[in-house]
C-alpha cells in the first residue's frame, strides 16, 4: 500500500512539473524579401528549457505571430512537432541572418527530426503556408536584435 501511495505522489508531481507554463520574452522579427518586408511578433526561446517546450500544446497561432528558437552559437539543429497541434513553416536562419532552409507545412505531432545539415543560429516558426503566401525564400534576410545586429544584415 505504501508503495502505491509513493507511486501516486511521484506521478502527480511529474505531471504537474511537465505541465507548467513557460513565460517567453516577446520581440519583433522582420523578414526582408526581394520585394517586401514582413514583421512578426514572436516569442523568444533562448534557454534549453524554452527551446524544448516551444509551441507545444498550442491550438492556434495568430497570423503575424511566431516563435524564434535562438541558439548560443551556430550548430546543427533538428526540430520536431511533438505535442504541436498546428502546421508550421520552419525557417532555419544562419548567423548572418540569411534564411538557409524553409521546411513548409510541417505535420502536427510528427516526431521525425527536421532540419538542414548546415550550421544554424536560429529557427523561426510561423503558421504553415505563410512562407508560400508571402513569397519568403531561401536567401531572404531575417532582421532581429535577438539573432543578429541589424547593421550586419544585407
Amino acid at each position: 500500500m505504501r508503495t502505491i501511495i509513493y507511486l501516486m505522489i511521484i506521478i502527480f508531481f511529474s505531471i504537474n512539473c511537465s505541465a507548467k507554463e513557460i513565460s517567453f520574452e516577446k520581440s519583433e522579427i522582420t523578414i526582408k524579401t526581394q520585394d517586401n518586408k514582413y514583421i512578426f511578433e514572436v516569442e523568444v526561446a533562448k534557454t534549453y528549457e524554452e527551446r524544448n517546450f516551444g509551441l507545444m500544446n498550442r491550438k492556434n497561432l495568430e497570423q503575424n505571430h511566431g516563435m524564434v528558437f535562438i541558439y548560443p552559437k551556430p550548430q546543427f539543429v533538428k526540430m520536431w512537432m511533438k505535442n504541436t497541434y498546428i502546421p508550421l513553416d520552419m525557417i532555419f536562419i544562419k548567423e548572418n541572418g540569411e534564411i538557409d532552409t524553409i521546411i513548409k507545412m510541417t505535420r502536427p505531432l510528427e516526431l521525425k527530426p527536421l532540419g538542414p545539415n548546415t550550421l544554424i543560429k536560429a529557427v523561426l516558426e510561423i503558421n504553415g503556408g505563410l512562407t508560400t503566401y508571402l513569397n519568403i525564400k531561401k536567401g531572404d534576410i531575417v532582421i532581429s536584435k535577438d539573432i543578429i545586429d541589424q547593421n550586419h544584415a544585407k
